[in-house]
This record gives C-alpha cells, sequence and structure tokens, in this order.
C-alpha cells in the first residue's frame, strides 16, 4: 500500500485484465462483488477533475495475476495496445516531475507488456513462439522521444502503442503519451528494433514464418506518430568532434543496470548520455527531444566515457529546436575510439 501526498488526487488501483474494449473518455465505475465461477468487476484508475473516476474491466475465472494486475488494453482488432501508468514518488526527479529516464522506461514497459498480452512469454522472455525457436530477439537500434510536457507526481499517464515493419530487418515501434485525465498529449516516441540471433549475435532478416507472426501482430495500414515532414525523429546524429566540450570519463556499468540479456539495460544509456551535461544547464532547463542510435553493446565491467558538445547549427532549424539549447551526445569504451551510443538533445528552459 502508498500513499499519494495530499495535494495529488485520490486514486484507487484494482486489477483489471488485458483484453479489447472501447472506452468513451468518461469513463463510470460499476460495483461488483467476487462470486466463484462468474466474471467479478474490477476498475483501472483514472482523474477526471477533482474526482477519481473508474472503468469497467471484466476479469474471468483462470486468468494469471499477472493479467488481473496489468491495466493494459487492445484496441483495433488488437494492433493498438494502451496502458495506464501513476508516476511514483520514486520517478520524479528534482523538478518534481518524471525524468526522461522514467518516461524511457514506461515506454519500454508498454512495449513488453503489449507483446505479453499476445502471450507470448516463456522462460521470462516476451518473445513470439516462431522467434525463440529460431532462436532471434529483438534489440534497439534508434529511439526518438519529444516531451511537451512532463508528468508530475501522482499523475496518471496512458501510452498508445503500436508497431509495424520498417524494411526486412527491422520494427518501428511508435507510442503516444497523453494525460488520462485531459487527454493532453504529454510526448511521442518512435523506435528503430532490429532482429538479431542470440546465438551468433549477428543481425538477421525477417522472413517467412517470421515475418508472417510478426505481421499479424502490426497495424494494417501505416501510421506514423511523426508525420510531419522533415520531423526531428527523422535526423541522422552528426559524429561529435573532439575534444568534447564537456566529459565525464571511467563509468562503470552497476549489477543493477543488467537485462535479462545480459548487457545494459538501453533505458541506462540515457542516465550515461547525460552524465556530461554541465549541472547550470540540468537546473535550468529540461529535456525537450532526445534521439538515442544504439551502436555496440556494453557489458558489466566495462568502463564508458560520456562525452558532450554543443551543437551549431548549420542548416534551417526544425521548429522544435528553435529557442532551444542543443548537444551532441557519445558514449565510448574508456582509452579507446569505439562507439557504444550517438545521442542528440534538445533542451528547453524550465517554466517554473
Amino acid at each position: 500500500m502508498f500513499s499519494l501526498h495530499a495535494a495529488a488526487l485520490s486514486i484507487k488501483l484494482v486489477p483489471v485484465q488485458c483484453h479489447q474494449r472501447n472506452l468513451s473518455p468518461t469513463w463510470k465505475g460499476v460495483n461488483g462483488t467476487a462470486t466463484v465461477g462468474r466474471p467479478t468487476t474490477y476498475f483501472v484508475p483514472h482523474q477526471q477533475n477533482d474526482d477519481a473516476t473508474m472503468a469497467e474491466s471484466v476479469v474471468t475465472p483462470g486468468m494469471t495475476l499477472r493479467e488481473k494486475m496489468t491495466s493494459g488494453s487492445f484496441e483495433n482488432d488488437k494492433t493498438v495496445y494502451k496502458e495506464s501508468f501513476i508516476i511514483r514518488s520514486s520517478q520524479v526527479g528534482v523538478n518534481k516531475t518524471a525524468t526522461i529516464e522514467t518516461i524511457a522506461s514506461l515506454l519500454q514497459e508498454t512495449a513488453c507488456n503489449r507483446v505479453i498480452c499476445f502471450g507470448w512469454l516463456a522462460d521470462g522472455f516476451p518473445t513470439p513462439p516462431t522467434m525463440r525457436k529460431h532462436r532471434l530477439t529483438w534489440v534497439t537500434s534508434r529511439v526518438h522521444i519529444e516531451m511537451y510536457k512532463y508528468p508530475a507526481w501522482g499523475d496518471v499517464v496512458e501510452i498508445e502503442h503500436w508497431c509495424e515493419p520498417d524494411g526486412r530487418i527491422a520494427a518501428r515501434l511508435d507510442s503516444i503519451i497523453r494525460n488520462l485525465s485531459t487527454g493532453e498529449v504529454m510526448g511521442r516516441s518512435t523506435s528503430k528494433w532490429l532482429m538479431m540471433n542470440k546465438d551468433t549475435r549477428k543481425l538477421q532478416k525477417m522472413t517467412g514464418e517470421v515475418r508472417d507472426e510478426f505481421l499479424a501482430s502490426c497495424t494494417k495500414s501505416p501510421r506514423y506518430v511523426f508525420a510531419e515532414e522533415n520531423n526531428q525523429s527523422l535526423k541522422k546524429i552528426s559524429k561529435l568532434n573532439k575534444p568534447a566540450d564537456y566529459s565525464q570519463l571511467g563509468l562503470k556499468p552497476r549489477r543493477a543496470d543488467l537485462d535479462m540479456n545480459n548487457h545494459v539495460n538501453n533505458v541506462t544509456y540515457y542516465s550515461w548520455l547525460l552524465q556530461g551535461i554541465p549541472q547550470d544547464i540540468v537546473d535550468t532547463h529540461e529535456i525537450e527531444a532526445i534521439t538515442i542510435e544504439y551502436r555496440q553493446e556494453c557489458q558489466f565491467g566495462d568502463s564508458i566515457d560520456s562525452l558532450a558538445s554543443t551543437k551549431v547549427e548549420t542548416e534551417s532549424l526544425n521548429p522544435i529546436s528553435e529557442g532551444r539549447l542543443q548537444f551532441l551526445h557519445l558514449l565510448q569504451f574508456s582509452g579507446t575510439d569505439h562507439e557504444i551510443n550517438r545521442g542528440h538533445t534538445v533542451w528547453r528552459e524550465l517554466q517554473r
């Protein structure tokens, strides 16, 4: 159990099922009691003005505890997935709003839970059965996130998520982050994932039954979360010229930074990239957009240098970049020129 700050709205948490539904903007609660062998009504959290309202969901006998506790649902013939999250105190930073690491972690959680709701969970890995049979897994290639407003402690956000093929070897995962109470779009994200053989650690094309299985879970017609022309998500990240303006050397992965594949979780790289940013900028600005390109795996025992330099634009600015601070980032193995990640960030001045 936990309690929210007195200034936060009262929110009731109860379990729901991963299921397909079509919800109206304002949800009505329906009380129910548990009866053996009959459906039981539960509710998901929702804020509406000063009152907490609830959405009805039916829990059927035989559901797993995970299914009961996941506040996610499918729409559009099970190709679009939505899940709601309460922002917890441990997920906010000094600005009293969610950190960019929190946003990245919630996006990753939504993507994994979507796969789990298809029943694709075995040995702790959310992998489709045909991919598992061929010893295949997904690895992150590139992520772009834009945040227009960060949620605060106690806010409830809804993440709408879908995927589509991106060529013969990649998948594109798109997401929209909304304030569940108001419907306001708080951010958008797109990421590119590549298929890799677990044994050879080499990339592999999607062919035959693997591709058919993947396409069955994709939207039936193209839908881009960044549909506008010349949007920031498409821009290539330039190489950082050395010497860098700022640096943080000798960063070490913790055991807690390792994921199920025994390499550093992709969310950890966000923190490392930002280590080189001067404190006076962190104190007065917040990230409006971040792009990361993943180039090499990093494992426990490695030593990493985080480099950053102010970016000088030589071409027409994208609207999101006007009047903002921009930085190029580079993560590399210490004492070498071997790149781990390239990054680009856009920072806006904090509104206090």
